[in-house]
C-alpha cells in the first residue's frame, strides 16, 4: 500500500483490500464462527450398538478413516526424516538452487500482454507523400484485415497530432475472444507476413493497451549525448544491432529523414541596400504562403473571412519562390536577388531528455519476452565502443519495468522484516521465528516451477503475488511450532512433541492450503476480460502455496530441531 510510482497506483487498492478483509475474517473468526460451532456441532446420534446412523454419517466415517491413516503414514515418515536430517537438508537445497536456476528459463516482463479485441496497425509512408497514396495503401491494409474472421470492423485515421498525410493509423476491432482461436498477440503475428508487401509502406502491429507504461513499441532503446555527431554514430550501431536481434521485428528509429523543404536565407547587406530587413522578407513569404485576413465579408447576416495568399498552382511550384516577386522602393526585384535559396530535408523532430538531446530505437517483440531482449542486446552493446558523453539506456516498457521491480522488492523485504518483528513480538523469541520463515525461500520453489510449467511470466502481478505468499505460507508452520510449543512445556521431548504436533496439525494445514488452491482456480481460466492480469497472480499462488505446504510437513520440523539445539 506504500508503494510509490505507477505501481502504487495500481495495488494501493489492492493492498488495503487484503489488509482491511483479513481483520474483519479475524473478527468474524473469534466472534460469529464460535457461536456458529455451538448451535451446529453436535454429538453424533449414535445406536445402541454404537454404530452412527445414516449413509451421511458413514461417509463420514470413511473420510475420518482416511485422514487417520494419512496422519500415521505422514508421522512415519516425518519421524525417518527426524533420524536422517542431514539428507532432506541437502536435498531440499539442492531443489532450491534448481528452481533459482529455473528462474532464468521465465520470461521477464512489465506487464502481460493484454487481449482488447483490438489490433493498431501504423502506416507510414515516405515524406511528401499524397493523401490519395496514403489512402490507397491503408485500403490495401483494410483488404488484409477484413479478409481474416477474427476481425470484426475496421477504422482508418490518416494524418492529425502533428503527423502528415503520409501516416495512417487502422484500427481493427476484434470480435470477443471465445469467438477466435487466436490471441491478439497471436494475431498479429499473422498479419505482419501478410502486410509485408504493401510497396513503400513501413508498418508497425500493435495490440493497443492503456496500461503500456512508457512507450508505444515493446522494446525501446534511448541514445542520448550532447555531441550531434557522436549521438548519430552511436544510434547508428544501436539500430544495427537491435535489427540484428532475433524475435525483435518493426525496427524504427526516431532519426529518419525529414520532410522536403526549402530554405531561404536572407542577404543582408542586398536587403540593407533596398530599404528591406530579414522580418520583413519574412513576412512577405508568409503572406504569400499563409495568406493575410484583408477583411470581412457579410451577407445576409453571414461573416466570411477574407483571406489573400497567392494561387495554389503558384505555391505548389518550388520554382516560383526564386522568382517570387519582393517589393523596394526602385521596384519589384526576384526573391533570388536578396536571398540564398537551399532545397533540404528539416529535421523530422528533435527529441530531448535530461538536457541533451535523443534519439530512440523501437522495435516489437514478436517472440520472446522483455527480459530476454534485453539480455541479448545488452551482451552485444558489451562489444560495442561507446565514446564518452554519449547514454545508451532502456527505455520504454523496460525503463517502467526496472522502476516497478524496484519499488515491488522493496515492498517485499519491507513485508519480511515486519513479518519476523511480528512473530518474534508474539512468541518471545528471536529464533523460532527464523524456523518459521524458512517456508519463504520453500515457497520460491514453487512459484518457479508453477512459472515455468504454466508459461507465465515474471511480472507486476506475479511479483505482487509472491509479496502476499510471505503472509500465507508461514501459516502452515506457525500451525505445527506454536502446538509443538505447547507440548514442549508439558514436558515432551523435541521429537515426541514434533511428531505429535505435525501428525495432528496435519489436517489443517491440507484444509486451509486446499481451499487457497481451489479458490484460485477461475482465476486461471481462461476467456474473461482481464484474464492476463489475475492467471499470473493465481498460477504463483497456487505453485508457492501447493509446494510449500509440501516442503513445510517434512523440512520445517527438521529445520526446527536443528536451530532449537544451536
Amino acid at each position: 500500500a506504500f508503494m510509490s510510482g505507477i505501481i502504487g497506483r495500481f495495488f494501493i487498492q489492492f493492498g488495503l483490500t487484503v489488509v482491511y478483509a483479513t481483520i474483519f475474517a479475524l473478527i468474524v473468526s473469534y466472534t460469529i464462527v464460535p457461536m456458529l460451532s455451538a448451535r451446529l456441532i453436535r454429538p453424533q446420534a449414535q445406536e445402541r450398538d454404537g454404530a452412527a446412523c445414516g449413509w451421511f454419517a458413514g461417509l463420514c466415517r470413511k473420510w475420518d478413516g482416511f485422514y487417520d491413516a494419512l496422519s500415521k503414514r505422514y508421522r512415519h515418515v516425518l519421524g525417518r526424516f527426524l533420524d536422517r536430517r542431514r539428507w532432506p537438508l541437502l536435498g531440499t537445497a539442492l531443489i532450491f538452487v534448481g528452481a533459482i536456476l529455473l528462474f532464468g528459463f521465465v520470461g521477464g516482463e512489465f506487464m502481460p500482454r493484454i487481449d482488447q479485441n483490438i489490433v493498431v496497425i501504423t502506416l507510414e509512408l515516405p515524406p511528401g507523400t499524397s493523401i490519395e497514396r496514403t489512402r490507397e495503401a491503408a485500403a490495401l491494409v483494410e483488404e488484409v484485415l477484413v479478409s481474416r474472421p477474427e476481425v470484426e470492423g475496421t477504422i482508418v485515421k490518416i494524418g492529425g497530432q502533428q503527423r502528415g498525410v503520409e501516416d495512417a493509423d487502422i484500427i481493427a476491432q476484434l470480435v470477443p475472444p471465445e469467438r477466435r482461436s487466436l490471441h491478439a498477440t497471436e494475431l498479429v503475428n499473422v498479419l505482419r507476413p501478410a502486410l509485408a508487401g504493401i510497396p513503400d509502406a513501413d508498418i508497425r502491429l500493435s495490440t493497443e493497451t492503456s496500461f503500456s507504461g512508457g512507450g508505444d513499441a515493446d522494446f525501446q532503446i534511448e541514445v542520448l549525448s550532447s555531441n550531434q555527431r557522436a549521438l548519430e554514430s552511436v544510434a547508428d550501431s544501436v539500430y544495427r544491432i537491435v535489427r540484428g536481434i532475433s524475435g525483435l521485428v518493426e525496427v524504427q528509429t526516431s532519426q529518419e529523414a525529414g520532410k522536403p523543404e526549402i530554405a531561404v536565407t536572407p542577404r543582408r547587406h542586398d536587403l540593407a541596400e533596398r530599404g528591406l530587413s530579414a522580418s520583413a522578407m519574412g513576412g512577405l513569404m508568409r503572406a504569400a504562403y499563409e495568406g493575410l485576413e484583408a477583411g470581412t465579408y457579410r451577407e445576409k447576416g453571414e461573416e466570411y473571412e477574407i483571406w489573400v495568399k497567392f494561387a495554389a498552382a503558384d505555391r505548389a511550384d518550388p520554382a516560383f519562390i526564386a522568382d517570387m516577386p519582393v517589393s523596394t522602393g526602385e521596384g519589384s526585384v526576384p526573391l533570388s536577388e536578396v536571398g540564398d535559396l537551399v532545397a533540404r530535408s528539416g529535421d523530422s523532430q528533435i527529441q530531448r531528455k535530461s538536457k541533451q538531446r535523443m534519439i530512440t530505437v523501437n522495435a516489437n517483440i514478436a517472440a520472446g519476452s522483455l527480459s530476454e531482449m534485453r539480455a541479448r542486446f545488452d551482451a552485444e552493446l558489451a562489444e560495442l565502443h561507446v565514446p564518452r558523453g554519449v547514454t545508451v539506456r532502456h527505455g520504454g516498457m523496460a525503463e517502467a519495468q526496472d522502476e516497478s521491480f524496484s519499488s515491488i522488492f522493496t515492498a517485499l523485504i519491507l513485508a519480511i522484516v515486519l513479518l519476523y518483528i511480528v512473530m518474534a513480538a508474539i512468541m518471545e523469541s528471536f529464533v523460532h521465528p527464523v524456523t518459521i520463515m524458512l517456508t519463504l525461500p520453500l515457497a520460491l520453489i514453487g512459484v518457479a516451477v508453477s512459472l515455468f510449467f504454466s508459461g507465465q511470466s515474471i511480472n507486476i502481478f506475479s511479483l505482487m503475488s509472491v509479496v502476499m505468499l510471505t503472509g500465507i505460507v508461514v501459516n502452515n508452520a506457525i500451525l505445527m511450532l506454536d502446538y509443538t510449543a505447547q507440548l514442549r512445556r508439558q514436558g515432551a521431548k523435541i521429537k515426541e512433541a514434533l511428531l505429535e504436533a505435525c501428525s495432528t496439525r496435519l489436517r489443517p494445514i491440507i484444509m486451509a492450503n486446499l481451499a487457497i488452491v481451489v479458490g484460485m482456480i477461475p482465476q486461471i481460466v481462461g476467456g474473461a476480460a482481464g484474464y492476463e492480469f489475475r492467471a499470473p497472480m493465481a498460477v504463483v499462488q497456487i505453485g508457492g502455496v501447493v509446494i510449500s505446504a509440501f516442503f513445510t510437513l517434512f523440512i520445517i520440523p527438521v529445520a526446527y530441531t536443528i536451530i532449537d539445539r544451536a
